[in-house]
């Protein structure tokens, strides 16, 4: 697990540019899986082979994606004005390292210093037209001629073990379930037949989602994906409803998806009767892929499972990797009781 974060971990993935990831997945993968194939939107699609051949198609999605940021504008003094691409919390941006466009040139996001800004500046919080990003460049010119509008950046976090089994980095509501995924595929015996989709797009609108879910029509959906862990020390303690280290989240709904009751029944059942650490989560408001396939077409049986993640959607996120074992685990009991 750790090793294949840290190979993640450094490959940009951003909104609408995962070509350097789905290339890296696509390496790991290769000897792995029966078939692989990139759709328009980006999704990477890849079929096991297993045991079993079940009565209803299975697909397993895991996003690929990341938060990061886009070229806007510039300013006269060679500043470059960005947007953020996915919600990204904007108190936690200033002083963040980047890497921007083809070539990842470095730049440090930056706003008003504080010995310069007025008290009422310093008690709100900052405006995305209130930060910029300093690329070291001379002048507008000099900026325009290693930047181009609409080039993306990424976060340069460096991730590693820390505390009692617990990882930091980035996007890790992505990069870890991608981890797991990679870990099923490449054990000898897999369960059933199963398609998983590595999906493009997640924190933009779900819009890779949407494609597989027409294009690989699936009978069940189980989505693998990172949900807000509220055990912060300014949460109360009633308003903590998933923490870290606790096991692995059984999601009942989100802002715009309920997910089917028997087949999370069934997924706690496994849970109970296999001795898994496990939470349960009766409402999010962070919402997935999981709410595209479940309104696709005529409808399709969708089912979740969360990893608790602290710092949901910033430059820096902190999961358990004792979580991230129990959500490996329990998918693999699923695939195995599959039908």
């Amino acid at each position: 697990m750790k090793e294949l974060l840290n190979q993640l971990g450094v490959v940009p993935a951003v909104s609408s540019h995962e070509e350097a990831f789905r290339r890296r997945l696509k390496d790991i993968l290769a000897l792995h899986v029966d078939s692989m194939r990139e759709d328009a939107l980006g999704n990477l699609i890849v079929t096991r082979t297993g045991k079993r051949t079940p009565s209803r198609k299975l697909v397993i999605d895991v996003p690929m994606d990341e938060n990061g940021v886009m070229v806007s504008g510039f300013t006269d003094g060679g500043f470059v004005r960005f947007q953020t691409v996915g919600a990204v919390d904007r108190r936690t941006l200033v002083g963040k390292r980047v890497k921007m466009g083809e070539n990842g040139l470095p730049g440090v996001i930056g706003m008003k210093p504080i010995h310069l800004s007025s008290r009422e500046e310093r008690k709100s919080v900052p405006k995305t037209d209130d930060l910029y990003i300093d690329i070291g460049a001379a002048d507008r010119k000099d900026a325009e001629s290693k930047l181009a509008l609409g080039d993306v950046g990424w976060f340069t976090t460096e991730g590693g073990v820390f505390g009692k089994n617990l990882w930091k980095g980035k996007s890790l509501n992505s990069k870890i379930p991608c981890a797991l995924a990679i870990q099923l595929l490449r054990e000898k015996v897999f369960p059933v037949n199963c398609t998983i989709v590595f999906g493009a797009q997640e924190l933009v609108g779900t819009r890779g989602a949407y494609g597989a879910a027409f294009s690989e029509r699936p009978d069940v959906v189980l989505c693998l994906n990172g949900v807000p862990a509220c055990d912060d020390p300014l949460t109360s303690a009633e308003k903590q409803e998933t923490k870290l280290t606790k096991g692995v989240v059984l999601p009942v709904s989100d802002r715009f998806t309920q997910y089917d009751r028997t087949l999370f029944e069934q997924l706690r059942t496994l849970a109970q009767t296999n001795h898994l650490p496990w939470q349960i989560q009766a409402k999010s408001s962070v919402t997935g892929a999981a709410r595209a396939y479940q309104r696709s077409r005529g409808g399709v049986r969708t089912v979740g499972l969360g990893l608790p993640v602290r710092y949901l959607h910033s430059p820096v996120e902190v999961a358990s990797l004792d979580d991230a074992e129990a959500m490996l685990t329990l998918t693999r009991l699923f695939l195995e009781n599959f039908d």
